[in-house]
C-alpha cells in the first residue's frame, strides 16, 4: 500500500479528531522548527547545539508563563515588521518594490 492510500484509509479518524483539513495550519509548527534548525551552526557537534537550543526556549517559555509582567522583555525574537511603513530599501530604491 502507498502512503497516500495509507493516509486515505486514517482521513476518515483523522477528520474526526482534528477537524476538517483546513482548519489544520502547520505554518506555527514550521517556523519554530526552521528557527530550531537555524540556530545550529556547529558541524562539530550539532546535536548537543539543538539540545540547548531546544532547553533554552522551553525555559524562556516557563518564565514567560510565572511572571506574565515580564513577557516583552523576555521576548528574543525579531520584532514583528510594522507592514504600513517604508523601509530604508523601499526608499532608496523604489524600483525593488514593483
Amino acid at each position: 500500500m502507498t502512503l497516500a492510500m495509507h493516509e486515505m484509509d486514517h482521513l476518515l479518524d483523522n477528520i474526526l479528531d482534528c477537524g476538517p483539513p483546513p482548519a489544520l495550519w502547520e505554518f506555527v509548527t514550521e517556523r519554530s522548527m526552521g528557527e530550531v534548525a537555524r540556530s545550529v551552526t556547529s558541524r562539530q557537534y550539532p546535536f548537543s547545539q539543538l539540545a540547548k537550543t531546544l532547553i533554552q526556549r522551553e525555559q524562556l517559555k516557563v518564565l514567560r508563563m510565572r511572571y506574565p509582567e515580564m513577557s516583552d522583555s523576555l521576548n528574543y525574537s525579531d520584532p514583528a515588521r510594522d507592514w504600513n511603513t517604508t523601509t530604508h530599501a523601499e526608499k532608496c530604491f523604489p524600483e525593488v518594490g514593483r
